[in-house]
């Protein structure tokens, strides 16, 4: 049991979970999911949430000394008040019993845009500025997991398919280019494609909003649907892509179509006309390198000229910046995920993406507090910081 032991970095890194995720939304979420426990319990659902909070921002700490961090804090707040530590046997009780859902659906409370119109990079031309990418996880080799996710595989010597090192889980996110901020993502297996778990984004997207993605993305369906909510759309094709050259326009970009699948033409599906934009950008001795080719929904050149296209795709690369800092950073480069069982993994994913948002929110508060861009903050700083000191103990009544 612990006593008044919580020392101020524990306060601290406590206190952000709290002000980021409040007792109130906490609990909301809990009774949304279902998640409610039926008696009275030493560690009621709440408290199982806030020490999953705890696990994703300490990674590299065994779930007991994580626990002991958290309910030396809450002693403290209590003021003297005596919380026991459970076993480690009856944390992971605890964990199954909540499930993954209470920390996914507290992401989606809490998860969202950042940017203001005055963050450097946030906006374009009115438009919030998001990214979509993938990446995947290492989770535990147990055969559950890889029943739930799989995994990449390996060929043998006499050609059978043989598992990887470790099973996977896809995640497909949603970036706010300005910030970094991952503010929407589904997770699935390691063969669900990521085209696949965009259309479920989709909803998410509308007017007002400009969106990147890499050339694993373009194709009929997606981008009909995509376009269809009324974003803004820039992605890169592959030089492999057939573009046919429809109408040349004033500035050198010109008005192509998409060619619907042959059973959706045979249907009545019309092309879909896109604009494409083409560029190289410059080696240091002055000599081109690969061809860029874009295609974009916005076709008027003036109202989107080619040359601030093709400076924005490059704001893309945020992405790719944010699952960095998430993955390496976070998590940790090399890390697995704790959970040997595939609920537990996902559990732990929510909680990370959870951990992740609340440290960019901490970023861009103190970029606005001294006018900066927030994508010129140490993530690996902010992290120490909240990792040493953090909190407000009062968010936890007793």
């Amino acid at each position: 049991m612990v006593r008044d032991e919580g020392g101020l970095e524990d306060r601290i890194s406590v206190g952000l979970l709290a002000r980021a995720f409040p007792r109130a939304t906490v609990e909301a979420v809990i009774e949304a999911s279902g998640a409610r426990e039926q008696r009275v319990r030493m560690l009621p659902a709440w408290l199982v949430v806030y020490y999953v909070l705890a696990l994703a921002l300490f990674m590299d700490m065994g779930g007991g000394r994580v626990m002991r961090k958290l309910a030396g804090t809450l002693a403290w707040a209590a003021r003297g008040v005596t919380v026991v530590i459970p076993s480690e046997e009856a944390l992971s009780r605890a964990r199954g019993r909540l499930g993954p859902l209470p920390l996914r659906l507290l992401f989606e409370q809490v998860a969202g845009p950042l940017a203001t119109t005055g963050t450097p990079g946030g906006f374009w031309r009115g438009r919030r500025v998001l990214s979509l990418d993938g990446t995947t996880l290492d989770v535990q080799d147990t055969p559950a997991n890889w029943d739930r996710f799989g995994g990449p595989g390996t060929s043998s010597a006499a050609g059978d398919v043989l598992a990887g090192g470790f099973p996977q889980m896809r995640v497909v996110a949603l970036a706010e280019c300005g910030t970094r901020a991952l503010i929407a993502a589904r997770v699935a297996s390691y063969a669900t494609s990521e085209k696949a778990l965009t259309i479920e984004l989709l909803p998410l997207l509308g007017k007002g909003m400009l969106v990147l993605a890499d050339r694993n993305f373009p194709g009929y369906d997606l981008w009909s649907q995509a376009a269809a909510t009324g974003a803004d759309l820039l992605w890169r094709v592959g030089s492999a892509f057939e573009l046919p050259v429809r109408t040349v326009l004033a500035d050198g970009t010109y008005l192509s179509e998409l060619a619907p699948p042959r059973d959706q033409r045979r249907a009545g599906a019309k092309p879909i006309t896109v604009r494409v934009v083409e560029y190289h950008l410059i080696a240091a001795d002055g000599s081109p390198t690969e061809t860029f080719a874009l295609i974009t929904n916005m076709l008027d050149p003036q109202a989107a000229p080619a040359a601030e296209l093709a400076e924005l795709y490059h704001s893309r690369w945020q992405i790719e910046n944010a699952f960095g800092a998430f993955t390496s950073q976070l998590k940790g480069d090399g890390v697995v995920l704790r959970s040997k069982n595939p609920d537990g993994a996902e559990q732990e994913l929510w909680a990370l993406l959870c951990a992740y948002h609340a440290i960019r929110e901490l970023i861009c508060a103190a970029a606005e507090l001294t006018d900066r861009d927030p994508l010129r903050l140490s993530f690996v700083d902010a992290l120490d910081a909240v990792r040493g000191p953090v909190g407000d103990p009062a968010a936890f009544p007793p």
